[in-house]
């Protein structure tokens, strides 16, 4: 049987926003436990809250921590490539970053959040709305 911490790897481990009725109903923890549970990885920066949405996510420094049995749980997961850095970068609406002399604009009303993967030059750039 998985413990509560696998289990919630479980439901994150994929980097989506889950509804936090998903992530406790996984859990299956009384209510006033599981909300001091996600008080408690929110303050520690283990997950991130959308509140406009009531969704959380695994932060992406934890993406990699995943709790496995064997070899065979791992396979779906990504393995860190030696070399390469992978990172998150939230760009609010209407300002700009710069990445190894790459402006990235965020022309947008919202604010974005970005995958990078870099390997001495920037790799790849995955754009998603927070």
């Amino acid at each position: 049987m998985p413990t509560k911490l696998e289990k919630l790897l479980e439901v994150l481990g994929d980097g989506a926003w889950h509804p936090v009725e998903e992530v406790a109903k996984a859990l299956k923890m009384p209510s006033e436990r599981f909300q001091q549970v996600m008080k408690f990885l929110l303050d520690a920066d283990v997950i991130q809250r959308n509140p406009a949405t009531n969704e959380v996510k695994l932060n992406q420094n934890w993406k990699t921590l995943m709790i496995g049995k064997g070899d065979e749980d791992m396979e779906n997961y990504e393995k860190p490539i030696r070399g390469k850095v992978i990172g998150t970068i939230i760009v609010p609406p209407q300002k700009c970053v710069v990445i190894q002399c790459t402006q990235i604009t965020n022309l947008t009303n919202t604010s974005l959040e970005l995958e990078i993967c870099v390997d001495r030059k920037i790799e790849e750039i995955n754009i998603n709305m927070v």
